[in-house]
Protein backbone atom coordinates (compact mmCIF):
# COMPACT_ATOMS: atom_id res chain seq x y z
CA UNK A 1 0.00 0.00 0.00
CA UNK A 2 1.50 3.68 -0.93
CA UNK A 3 2.06 5.54 1.95
CA UNK A 4 -0.74 7.20 4.33
CA UNK A 5 -0.87 10.61 4.94
CA UNK A 6 -1.22 11.68 8.85
CA UNK A 7 -1.58 14.89 10.86
CA UNK A 8 -1.07 14.61 14.69
CA UNK A 9 -2.44 17.57 16.94
CA UNK A 10 -0.15 17.72 20.24
CA UNK A 11 0.51 20.35 22.50
CA UNK A 12 4.63 19.16 23.68
CA UNK A 13 6.78 22.07 23.69
CA UNK A 14 10.53 22.06 22.72
CA UNK A 15 11.39 18.16 22.48
CA UNK A 16 14.30 18.00 23.69
CA UNK A 17 12.95 19.61 27.55
CA UNK A 18 9.57 17.37 27.52
CA UNK A 19 9.76 13.65 29.75
CA UNK A 20 10.29 11.06 27.77
CA UNK A 21 7.59 9.38 27.89
CA UNK A 22 5.77 12.00 26.64
CA UNK A 23 7.75 12.19 23.34
CA UNK A 24 7.36 8.93 22.34
CA UNK A 25 3.69 9.22 22.55
CA UNK A 26 3.37 11.79 20.41
CA UNK A 27 6.33 10.78 17.74
CA UNK A 28 5.40 6.99 18.13
CA UNK A 29 3.72 6.31 15.07
CA UNK A 30 6.76 8.10 13.23
CA UNK A 31 9.50 6.00 15.09
CA UNK A 32 7.85 2.96 14.06
CA UNK A 33 6.44 3.56 10.75
CA UNK A 34 8.82 6.30 9.29
CA UNK A 35 7.98 5.71 5.87
CA UNK A 36 4.43 7.61 6.03
CA UNK A 37 4.06 11.21 5.58
CA UNK A 38 3.31 12.90 9.14
CA UNK A 39 2.70 16.73 9.79
CA UNK A 40 3.06 17.08 13.58
CA UNK A 41 1.73 20.61 14.55
CA UNK A 42 2.07 22.06 18.25
CA UNK A 43 -1.09 23.90 18.55
CA UNK A 44 0.51 26.41 20.79
CA UNK A 45 1.25 27.80 17.48
CA UNK A 46 -0.92 29.19 14.57
CA UNK A 47 -2.05 26.43 12.17
CA UNK A 48 -0.82 27.66 8.42
CA UNK A 49 -3.82 27.93 6.41
CA UNK A 50 -2.50 25.32 3.72
CA UNK A 51 -2.88 22.72 6.38
CA UNK A 52 -6.56 23.06 6.66
CA UNK A 53 -7.29 22.46 3.23
CA UNK A 54 -5.40 18.92 2.79
CA UNK A 55 -7.25 15.86 2.99
CA UNK A 56 -5.05 13.54 5.12
CA UNK A 57 -5.93 9.92 5.74
CA UNK A 58 -5.93 10.25 9.87
CA UNK A 59 -6.36 12.81 11.96
CA UNK A 60 -4.00 11.97 15.66
CA UNK A 61 -5.28 14.15 18.65
CA UNK A 62 -2.74 13.18 21.46
CA UNK A 63 -2.93 14.05 24.85
CA UNK A 64 -1.23 16.82 25.17
CA UNK A 65 -3.73 18.25 22.85
CA UNK A 66 -6.61 16.91 24.68
CA UNK A 67 -5.33 18.59 27.91
CA UNK A 68 -6.77 21.99 26.91
CA UNK A 69 -10.18 21.29 27.87
CA UNK A 70 -8.44 21.89 31.55
CA UNK A 71 -7.80 25.73 30.00
CA UNK A 72 -10.59 28.72 31.09
CA UNK A 73 -14.05 28.22 29.51
CA UNK A 74 -12.75 30.98 26.64
CA UNK A 75 -9.64 30.00 25.30
CA UNK A 76 -10.88 26.11 25.22
CA UNK A 77 -13.56 27.19 22.87
CA UNK A 78 -11.32 29.31 21.09
CA UNK A 79 -8.82 26.89 20.01
CA UNK A 80 -11.66 24.08 19.25
CA UNK A 81 -13.31 27.07 16.63
CA UNK A 82 -9.60 27.11 14.98
CA UNK A 83 -9.48 23.57 14.74
CA UNK A 84 -13.04 22.90 13.53
CA UNK A 85 -12.06 21.66 10.15
CA UNK A 86 -11.54 18.49 12.26
CA UNK A 87 -15.22 18.02 12.43
CA UNK A 88 -15.69 17.95 8.76
CA UNK A 89 -12.61 15.80 7.94
CA UNK A 90 -12.88 12.62 6.03
CA UNK A 91 -9.75 11.44 7.43
CA UNK A 92 -9.74 8.49 10.30
CA UNK A 93 -10.05 10.40 13.77
CA UNK A 94 -7.85 8.65 16.61
CA UNK A 95 -7.88 10.53 20.16
CA UNK A 96 -5.58 9.36 22.54
CA UNK A 97 -6.81 10.98 25.99
CA UNK A 98 -5.32 10.60 29.51
CA UNK A 99 -6.79 11.82 32.87
CA UNK A 100 -10.68 11.36 31.50
CA UNK A 101 -12.01 11.60 34.56
CA UNK A 102 -10.67 14.79 34.80
CA UNK A 103 -13.84 17.17 33.06
CA UNK A 104 -15.28 13.83 31.31
CA UNK A 105 -18.43 15.68 29.77
CA UNK A 106 -16.13 18.62 28.14
CA UNK A 107 -13.91 15.17 26.50
CA UNK A 108 -17.36 13.52 26.07
CA UNK A 109 -18.82 16.27 24.03
CA UNK A 110 -15.63 17.05 21.67
CA UNK A 111 -15.14 13.20 20.81
CA UNK A 112 -18.61 13.30 20.28
CA UNK A 113 -18.45 16.97 18.24
CA UNK A 114 -15.74 16.01 16.17
CA UNK A 115 -16.94 12.70 14.80
CA UNK A 116 -13.88 11.02 16.41
CA UNK A 117 -13.85 7.24 15.17
CA UNK A 118 -11.57 5.77 18.19
CA UNK A 119 -10.78 6.88 21.36
CA UNK A 120 -7.88 5.20 23.38
CA UNK A 121 -9.05 5.09 27.08
CA UNK A 122 -6.53 4.49 29.61
CA UNK A 123 -9.07 3.60 32.16
CA UNK A 124 -9.88 -0.04 31.61
CA UNK A 125 -13.36 0.44 32.99
CA UNK A 126 -16.37 2.51 33.12
CA UNK A 127 -16.58 3.20 29.59
CA UNK A 128 -19.99 4.23 30.08
CA UNK A 129 -19.92 6.88 32.88
CA UNK A 130 -16.83 8.64 31.87
CA UNK A 131 -18.46 8.94 28.33
CA UNK A 132 -22.11 9.33 28.60
CA UNK A 133 -22.62 9.96 24.80
CA UNK A 134 -19.81 8.85 22.93
CA UNK A 135 -19.76 5.10 24.15
CA UNK A 136 -23.06 4.71 22.24
CA UNK A 137 -21.62 6.10 18.94
CA UNK A 138 -17.96 5.75 18.64
CA UNK A 139 -15.17 2.94 19.41
CA UNK A 140 -13.36 2.78 22.89
CA UNK A 141 -10.06 1.04 22.92
CA UNK A 142 -8.27 0.16 25.69
CA UNK A 143 -4.43 2.20 26.03
CA UNK A 144 -1.99 2.56 28.53
CA UNK A 145 -0.31 5.73 30.05
CA UNK A 146 3.17 4.60 28.95
CA UNK A 147 4.62 2.31 26.97
CA UNK A 148 8.16 0.04 26.35
CA UNK A 149 10.37 1.47 23.89
CA UNK A 150 13.74 0.74 22.53
CA UNK A 151 15.65 3.54 24.66
CA UNK A 152 14.61 1.46 27.82
CA UNK A 153 15.22 -1.68 25.88
CA UNK A 154 18.85 -0.42 25.48
CA UNK A 155 19.54 0.21 29.21
CA UNK A 156 21.70 -2.85 30.83
CA UNK A 157 20.11 -3.03 34.60
CA UNK A 158 22.81 -2.59 37.23
CA UNK A 159 23.35 -4.65 39.66
CA UNK A 160 21.27 -4.47 42.58
CA UNK A 161 23.74 -4.32 45.06
CA UNK A 162 25.92 -1.49 43.28
CA UNK A 163 22.65 0.39 43.96
CA UNK A 164 23.14 3.46 46.49
CA UNK A 165 19.45 4.52 46.96
CA UNK A 166 17.23 1.67 49.18
CA UNK A 167 14.07 3.37 48.64
CA UNK A 168 12.91 5.98 46.21
CA UNK A 169 10.27 8.26 45.42
CA UNK A 170 8.88 10.97 43.42
CA UNK A 171 5.27 12.44 43.39
CA UNK A 172 3.71 15.85 42.97
CA UNK A 173 1.36 16.92 45.55
CA UNK A 174 -1.37 16.82 43.88
CA UNK A 175 -4.80 18.62 44.81
CA UNK A 176 -7.81 17.14 46.94
CA UNK A 177 -10.03 17.26 43.75
CA UNK A 178 -8.27 13.52 42.29
CA UNK A 179 -10.14 12.04 45.28
CA UNK A 180 -8.42 9.86 47.92
CA UNK A 181 -6.64 7.65 44.97
CA UNK A 182 -4.79 11.09 44.43
CA UNK A 183 -4.67 11.41 47.62
CA UNK A 184 -2.43 8.43 48.94
CA UNK A 185 -0.26 8.74 45.85
CA UNK A 186 1.72 11.82 47.05
CA UNK A 187 0.86 10.91 50.89
CA UNK A 188 2.69 7.16 50.80
CA UNK A 189 5.65 9.02 50.19
CA UNK A 190 5.17 10.99 53.41
CA UNK A 191 4.60 7.65 55.63
CA UNK A 192 7.26 5.65 54.13
CA UNK A 193 9.93 8.06 54.50
CA UNK A 194 10.23 8.30 58.08
CA UNK A 195 9.88 4.59 59.18
CA UNK A 196 12.47 3.58 56.40
CA UNK A 197 15.18 6.13 57.82
CA UNK A 198 14.42 4.65 61.20
CA UNK A 199 15.39 1.52 59.70
CA UNK A 200 18.32 2.32 58.58
CA UNK A 201 17.41 2.54 55.31
CA UNK A 202 19.11 5.19 52.59
CA UNK A 203 15.96 6.83 51.26
CA UNK A 204 15.61 9.41 48.30
CA UNK A 205 12.17 10.37 48.58
CA UNK A 206 11.05 14.01 47.63
CA UNK A 207 7.30 15.05 46.87
CA UNK A 208 7.03 18.07 45.00
CA UNK A 209 7.80 19.66 41.71
CA UNK A 210 11.48 20.65 42.74
CA UNK A 211 12.17 16.81 42.72
CA UNK A 212 11.31 16.21 39.04
CA UNK A 213 13.55 14.42 37.17
CA UNK A 214 13.68 14.27 32.98
CA UNK A 215 14.56 12.27 30.46
CA UNK A 216 18.07 10.14 31.15
CA UNK A 217 17.79 12.01 34.92
CA UNK A 218 14.78 9.47 35.43
CA UNK A 219 16.06 6.71 34.15
CA UNK A 220 19.50 7.20 36.19
CA UNK A 221 17.27 7.38 39.41
CA UNK A 222 15.81 4.37 38.71
CA UNK A 223 19.04 2.34 37.55
CA UNK A 224 20.34 3.80 41.34
CA UNK A 225 17.09 2.39 43.11
CA UNK A 226 16.62 -1.26 44.96
CA UNK A 227 13.35 -0.63 45.73
CA UNK A 228 10.91 1.82 44.32
CA UNK A 229 7.86 3.13 46.05
CA UNK A 230 4.60 4.01 44.36
CA UNK A 231 0.69 3.42 44.22
CA UNK A 232 -1.88 3.91 41.40
CA UNK A 233 -2.21 7.26 39.06
CA UNK A 234 -5.79 8.18 38.37
CA UNK A 235 -8.82 9.80 40.92
CA UNK A 236 -11.65 8.70 42.79
CA UNK A 237 -13.32 11.44 41.78
CA UNK A 238 -15.28 12.34 38.56
CA UNK A 239 -15.50 16.04 37.69
CA UNK A 240 -17.73 16.38 34.56
CA UNK A 241 -16.84 20.15 33.52
CA UNK A 242 -14.52 21.34 36.44
CA UNK A 243 -16.67 22.69 38.69
CA UNK A 244 -15.44 20.61 41.49
CA UNK A 245 -11.88 21.63 40.69
CA UNK A 246 -12.90 25.20 40.69
CA UNK A 247 -14.53 25.27 43.76
CA UNK A 248 -11.32 23.38 45.51
CA UNK A 249 -9.04 25.74 44.36
CA UNK A 250 -11.11 28.95 45.87
CA UNK A 251 -11.18 26.84 48.88
CA UNK A 252 -7.62 26.14 49.32
CA UNK A 253 -6.90 29.91 48.75
CA UNK A 254 -9.20 30.57 51.81
CA UNK A 255 -8.12 28.22 54.02
CA UNK A 256 -4.40 27.29 52.58
CA UNK A 257 -3.76 25.06 55.75
CA UNK A 258 -6.62 23.08 54.69
CA UNK A 259 -6.57 18.98 55.31
CA UNK A 260 -7.94 16.75 52.51
CA UNK A 261 -11.09 15.53 54.94
CA UNK A 262 -11.68 19.05 55.51
CA UNK A 263 -11.67 20.01 51.74
CA UNK A 264 -14.31 17.38 50.81
CA UNK A 265 -16.60 18.15 53.40
CA UNK A 266 -16.57 21.46 51.92
CA UNK A 267 -16.54 21.20 48.40
CA UNK A 268 -17.44 17.49 47.59
CA UNK A 269 -19.49 15.54 49.94
CA UNK A 270 -19.92 12.43 49.48
CA UNK A 271 -18.80 11.84 46.03
CA UNK A 272 -15.52 10.31 46.41
CA UNK A 273 -15.23 7.25 45.96
CA UNK A 274 -18.31 6.50 43.92
CA UNK A 275 -15.85 4.96 41.49
CA UNK A 276 -12.19 3.88 41.06
CA UNK A 277 -10.46 5.60 37.87
CA UNK A 278 -6.67 4.43 38.14
CA UNK A 279 -4.30 2.78 35.36
CA UNK A 280 -1.14 1.59 35.59
CA UNK A 281 1.30 4.72 35.10
CA UNK A 282 4.99 4.44 33.03
CA UNK A 283 6.81 4.56 36.07
CA UNK A 284 5.94 0.78 36.85
CA UNK A 285 7.38 -0.25 33.62
CA UNK A 286 10.31 1.17 33.83
CA UNK A 287 11.54 0.50 37.37
CA UNK A 288 10.28 -3.14 36.31
CA UNK A 289 12.17 -3.28 33.38
CA UNK A 290 15.59 -1.50 35.11
CA UNK A 291 15.23 -4.11 37.79
CA UNK A 292 14.63 -1.86 40.37
CA UNK A 293 11.95 -3.96 43.04
CA UNK A 294 9.01 -2.36 43.67
CA UNK A 295 6.52 -1.63 46.74
CA UNK A 296 3.26 -0.63 45.30
CA UNK A 297 -0.30 0.66 47.28
CA UNK A 298 -2.28 -2.47 46.58
CA UNK A 299 -4.52 -2.04 43.32
CA UNK A 300 -5.90 -2.98 40.16
CA UNK A 301 -2.76 -1.50 38.04
CA UNK A 302 -4.54 -2.21 34.48
CA UNK A 303 -4.30 -6.38 35.62
CA UNK A 304 -0.76 -6.37 34.28
CA UNK A 305 1.03 -6.78 38.24
CA UNK A 306 -0.35 -8.88 40.78
CA UNK A 307 1.15 -8.44 44.55
CA UNK A 308 3.45 -10.69 45.77
CA UNK A 309 3.97 -11.53 42.08
CA UNK A 310 5.52 -8.67 40.65
CA UNK A 311 5.80 -6.23 43.69
CA UNK A 312 5.57 -5.70 47.28
CA UNK A 313 2.14 -4.74 48.63
CA UNK A 314 2.08 -1.75 51.19
CA UNK A 315 -1.16 -0.80 52.63
CA UNK A 316 -2.42 3.11 51.83
CA UNK A 317 -1.14 4.19 55.43
CA UNK A 318 1.77 2.44 55.44
CA UNK A 319 0.91 0.86 58.85
CA UNK A 320 2.30 -2.52 57.53
CA UNK A 321 5.84 -1.29 56.77
CA UNK A 322 7.55 -3.49 59.67
CA UNK A 323 6.32 -6.68 57.24
CA UNK A 324 7.47 -4.89 54.27
CA UNK A 325 10.17 -4.34 55.40
CA UNK A 326 10.79 -8.05 56.19
CA UNK A 327 9.89 -8.84 52.83
CA UNK A 328 12.84 -6.24 51.46
CA UNK A 329 14.89 -8.06 53.80
CA UNK A 330 14.43 -11.45 51.64
CA UNK A 331 17.09 -11.53 48.96
CA UNK A 332 15.12 -14.67 47.07
CA UNK A 333 11.36 -13.67 47.42
CA UNK A 334 12.85 -9.83 45.66
CA UNK A 335 14.93 -11.35 42.88
CA UNK A 336 11.78 -13.45 41.97
CA UNK A 337 9.56 -10.16 42.19
CA UNK A 338 11.97 -7.99 39.85
CA UNK A 339 12.36 -11.28 37.32
CA UNK A 340 8.89 -11.87 36.90
CA UNK A 341 8.47 -7.63 36.77
CA UNK A 342 10.60 -7.83 33.95
CA UNK A 343 9.57 -10.79 32.09
CA UNK A 344 5.67 -9.82 32.38
CA UNK A 345 6.30 -6.32 31.12
CA UNK A 346 8.25 -8.01 27.82
CA UNK A 347 5.99 -10.42 27.26
CA UNK A 348 2.98 -8.39 27.24
CA UNK A 349 3.21 -7.09 23.46
CA UNK A 350 -0.13 -4.70 24.09
CA UNK A 351 3.00 -2.59 26.22
CA UNK A 352 4.89 -2.15 23.69
CA UNK A 353 5.02 0.80 21.59
CA UNK A 354 5.64 -1.09 18.16
CA UNK A 355 2.37 -3.09 18.88
CA UNK A 356 0.09 0.20 19.49
CA UNK A 357 1.86 1.75 16.51
CA UNK A 358 0.66 -0.87 14.35
CA UNK A 359 -2.82 -1.27 15.46
CA UNK A 360 -3.03 2.65 14.47
CA UNK A 361 -1.43 1.98 11.42
CA UNK A 362 -3.75 -0.88 10.60
CA UNK A 363 -7.38 0.84 11.26
CA UNK A 364 -5.48 3.71 9.26
CA UNK A 365 -5.20 1.61 6.57
CA UNK A 366 -8.49 -0.45 6.69
CA UNK A 367 -10.11 2.93 6.38
CA UNK A 368 -8.31 3.72 3.48
CA UNK A 369 -8.82 0.77 1.75
CA UNK A 370 -12.44 0.91 2.60
CA UNK A 371 -12.84 3.74 0.15
CA UNK A 372 -13.68 6.26 2.96
CA UNK A 373 -10.39 8.29 1.96
CA UNK A 374 -8.85 9.83 -0.97
CA UNK A 375 -5.68 11.57 -0.30
CA UNK A 376 -3.14 12.93 -2.48
CA UNK A 377 -0.05 12.11 -1.46
CA UNK A 378 2.13 14.18 -3.30
CA UNK A 379 0.13 17.64 -2.73
CA UNK A 380 0.73 16.35 1.43
CA UNK A 381 4.28 15.79 0.76
CA UNK A 382 4.32 19.11 -0.90
CA UNK A 383 2.54 21.31 2.40
CA UNK A 384 4.61 18.98 4.72
CA UNK A 385 7.78 21.06 2.96
CA UNK A 386 5.80 24.47 3.11
CA UNK A 387 5.11 23.97 6.86
CA UNK A 388 8.14 23.20 7.97
CA UNK A 389 10.36 26.01 5.96
CA UNK A 390 7.36 28.41 7.02
CA UNK A 391 7.48 27.25 10.81
CA UNK A 392 10.76 26.00 11.61
CA UNK A 393 11.62 29.73 12.54
CA UNK A 394 8.68 30.34 14.43
CA UNK A 395 9.32 26.46 16.35
CA UNK A 396 12.77 28.02 17.53
CA UNK A 397 11.26 31.77 18.66
CA UNK A 398 8.32 29.61 20.63
CA UNK A 399 10.84 27.87 22.34
CA UNK A 400 12.93 30.42 23.50
CA UNK A 401 9.91 32.04 25.32
CA UNK A 402 9.48 28.88 26.58
CA UNK A 403 12.40 28.44 27.78
CA UNK A 404 12.90 31.99 28.96
CA UNK A 405 9.30 31.72 31.03
CA UNK A 406 10.61 28.68 32.41
CA UNK A 407 13.35 30.11 33.86
CA UNK A 408 12.03 32.78 35.54
CA UNK A 409 9.57 31.02 36.82
CA UNK A 410 11.95 28.88 38.62
CA UNK A 411 14.03 32.05 40.10
CA UNK A 412 10.69 33.36 41.47
CA UNK A 413 10.25 30.41 43.08
CA UNK A 414 13.49 29.90 44.89
CA UNK A 415 13.68 33.51 45.94
CA UNK A 416 11.02 34.25 48.33
CA UNK A 417 10.70 37.78 48.37
CA UNK A 418 10.27 38.13 44.78
CA UNK A 419 8.13 35.25 44.51
CA UNK A 420 5.08 37.69 47.10
CA UNK A 421 6.91 40.36 45.19
CA UNK A 422 5.14 38.65 42.02
CA UNK A 423 2.43 37.19 43.05
CA UNK A 424 1.24 40.82 44.92
CA UNK A 425 1.59 42.25 41.32
CA UNK A 426 0.09 39.64 39.79
CA UNK A 427 -3.23 39.81 42.19
CA UNK A 428 -3.30 43.41 41.72
CA UNK A 429 -3.20 43.16 37.71
CA UNK A 430 -6.09 40.73 38.03
CA UNK A 431 -8.10 43.10 39.86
Amino acid sequence: MSRLNILVLHRLGNPRLAPSFLCHHVFALRDAFPEHNYLYHDTELPLPSCVRDVAFDAIVLDVTFLCIRWLPVAMFQNILEIYGFVRHSGALKLAFPQDEYDCNELLDDWMCDWRVDHVFSVIPSHWDVLYPRYHRQGSIRLAYTGYVDQTLLARKPRPFAARRIDIGYRARRLPPYFGRIGETKWAIGELVKVPARRAGLTTDIVLGDQGTLLGPQWLDFLSDCRFTLGANSGSSLLDPRGEIQRRVRAYLKAHPTASFEEVEANCFPGLDGRHSFTAISPRVLEAGLLGSCQVLVEGDYSGIVRPWEHYIPIRADASDFPQVLEAMRDRQLVERLIRNCRDTILDSKELHYGYKAATVIGLIESHRANGESTTDGEAVQRTIRRYDEAMQEQYARHWRRQSFRRNLSRFVDRSPTVSRLARSVWSRLRG
